[in-house]
This record gives C-alpha cells, sequence and structure tokens, in this order.
C-alpha cells in the first residue's frame, strides 16, 4: 500500500467511526427517539483537526460563536503539541536535543501526564517512541518494515524517564537521538480543553467527537444518557456495541484504522515501545472514563499489554471501564458491562 492508499485508508476509517456516531445522535431525529424540540435546536460544525475530522455539536441553535471559539483553542493547542508543526513546542523541543527548551504550561501538563501514565503502564505507554514510527515511516507515510537490528538500535532512545522537566522554569530537555512524540495522548487533552471550555460557557448538552475521541456533556434532550457507537474491529463498517455516555469520554484504539500492508501482512501504528514491532495480541481497546487524555493513553498501553497484562491493568484501574477484544474472545469490565448494548 503506497502512501495515498494508506492515507486513504485512513479517512475512510474516520469518516465511517464520525458517520456512526452521527448516526446515532441524528437517529433520535428521524424516528428512532422522541423528535426535538424548537428550543433543542443544534449548532454542529466539522473541521480537519490533529490529523482527523473533529465534530463539535452543541444543543443551542445560537452557539455558532462558542463553537467557533471552542476550535479556535483546539487549534491553538495543536500548534503547540504537534510535533508535525513547525515551531510547535514539541518541534523545538526536537529540534534542540540536549538542551533545555521554554515551553507552555498545556505542553508541561501533557508531557508530565504522559509520563505518569508511562509509569503506570509500566513502560507500554511511551512519549518518546517517535524515532520508532519514523524508522516505520507512520509520520511521513514512506512506509517500511525495519529489521531487528535496526529497531534494537533505534530503542535505546526510547525511555520516558530520560525526559527532564523543570516546573519553575517551565523548560523541558531530552537527550541525544530521543523523538518526543505525544500523539498518543495530545488528541485526548485537546478534546479534554474543548469540553471544559464549553462546560465554562455553562453548556449542559454537547459532544466533541475527534475522530473517535469522544466527550459528552450533560445528556440528550430527551434526558436520556448519548449513545455511542462502537465498531467491531473485524467488521469495522458495522456496530457491535453502543455505550450510554453522560459526562464522559470514551477513546478507541484498533489495528484497523492506521496501517499498512507489506509481505501479505498487516502492520499497524500502535508500536510497542519494548520491542518497535506493532502490538499484536488484541484488535481493539475502547476505553471509557472522565479524563480524555487518561482514556486516550490507557487505551493504548492496554492494547499493547495484550489480552491477559491488559485485562489485569483495567482491573486494577478504578478510574475507567474498557472492553478488550481478541483473536477469539471480548472482555467487558463489570462496571461497562451493565449498561452496554448489544447490536
Amino acid at each position: 500500500m503506497n502512501e495515498i492508499e494508506w492515507k486513504n485508508n485512513y479517512r475512510v476509517q474516520v469518516l465511517v467511526g464520525l458517520g456512526v456516531v452521527i448516526f446515532l445522535l441524528l437517529g433520535y431525529m428521524f424516528g428512532i427517539q422522541p423528535l426535538l424540540a424548537e428550543k433543542d435546536a443544534t449548532t454542529q460544525t466539522s473541521m480537519q483537526l490533529m490529523d482527523t475530522i473533529v465534530d463539535i455539536r452543541v444543543d443551542d441553535r445560537k452557539s455558532e460563536k462558542l463553537v467557533a471559539e471552542t476550535f479556535k483553542i483546539m487549534q491553538d493547542l495543536e500548534k503547540t503539541l504537534s510535533r508535525f508543526i513547525e515551531q510547535s513546542d514539541v518541534s523545538r523541543i526536537n529540534e534542540n536535543v540536549g538542551e533545555w527548551v521554554k515551553v507552555s504550561e498545556s505542553t508541561l501538563e501533557v508531557i508530565q501526564l504522559g509520563m505518569e501514565m508511562g509509569e503506570r503502564s509500566q513502560g507500554t505507554f511511551d512519549i518518546t517512541v517517535g524515532a520508532v514510527l519514523d524508522l516505520w515511516g507512520f509520520g511521513s507515510g514512506d512506509h517500511y518494515v525495519p529489521n531487528d537490528a535496526e529497531l534494537e538500535k533505534t530503542l535505546v532512545t526510547v525511555d520516558y524517564n530520560k525526559v527532564e522537566i523543570n516546573m519553575e522554569e517551565k523548560q523541558v530537555r531530552i537527550p541525544e537521538g530521543t523523538v518526543l512524540d505525544l500523539g498518543g495522548i495530545a488528541k485526548g487533552y485537546v478534546v479534554e480543553q474543548g469540553i471544559e471550555f464549553l462546560r465554562s460557557k455553562k453548556v449542559v448538552r454537547a459532544i466533541i467527537n475527534a475522530g473517535g475521541d469522544i466527550s459528552v456533556i450533560g445528556r440528550r434532550p430527551d434526558d436520556n444518557p448519548w449513545r455511542v457507537g462502537v465498531q467491531d474491529p473485524k467488521k469495522p463498517t458495522e456496530i457491535r456495541w453502543v455505550l450510554p455516555l453522560e459526562n464522559t469520554t470514551v477513546v478507541t484504539s484498533g489495528d484497523y484504522q492506521r496501517y499498512f500492508e507489506h509481505g501479505g501482512r498487516r502492520w499497524h501504528h500502535i508500536i510497542d515501545p519494548r520491542s518497535g514491532y506493532p502490538a499484536d495480541d488484541l484488535h481493539s481497546v475502547t476505553i471509557v472514563g472522565e479524563i480524555a487524555a487518561i482514556c486516550d493513553a490507557i487505551s493504548t498501553a492496554v492494547f499493547v499489554l495484550g489480552w491477559e497484562k491488559g485485562i489485569e491493568f483495567m482491573e486494577r484501574s478504578a478510574d475507567v471501564e474498557g472492553i478488550l477484544v481478541g483473536s477469539d474472545d471480548v472482555w467487558i469490565s463489570p462496571g461497562l458491562a451493565k449498561v452496554i448494548l448489544t447490536q
């Protein structure tokens, strides 16, 4: 699969995910659920952001300015946190290895949380995996399957413990060879900040969907929870479960989202930072919790941990619920099993 084919595949997956959510949310407008009253008119806008389609919906027909302000906040954060945007905080850190780099409060917060998640996951989530992702070509689209020797050489650059933070001076420093990549946590953080801004403006019903990272405020106009569909990883165009959500977040990581094919095999983008290879024990992980950035990081960490260790991690994590889909079985956390709907 060449770069164009890979990018097109990714866009299709994003659009499918977005279409699923829109279908479930708009369903009650077309007779599946009670009709919206005039006072419940909606402002809904979509925009390309963070390499995906971001959709913001606020149940207030006079909220165009508010939605625009939310997008501006999210855009500014992307310009700060993406390593692929020139002069972002992260790109400046990567360009000045071995030196202290002054960064924003947001960048400090995300890096610190990323390091905490690295510790919590015993290194299965690592914000310094950038050089390995580059070796595979997941940043550039120029895909390549590296050999063991190449991976071994690159893996010496991966260790979140080597990231230094000076909170007082708002500075960050990484060692030679290390490439900081916040992709596994930044999208959740950006969505979270968008939701918090809407809450600060007294919004009582809203949804932000960033290519499958979905956060909601309140309940639907009919006073039922929002309903969000979870794709079947083996049949990504089909809904397998429906989750009722209220003031919470759902994030899914799957091997069907970003990948390329080589040598008769599919190589996806969720890299095990310990081996350098794509994790291969699970097909998808869905995490539900209150903090989007944490859900984002945990979905990656659990995917890398695999079936047994992933379940163990979930069982000792009181702040999240989840669904793990393996080759032959599905695990649903007890709290989620009580409310989930199976299609």
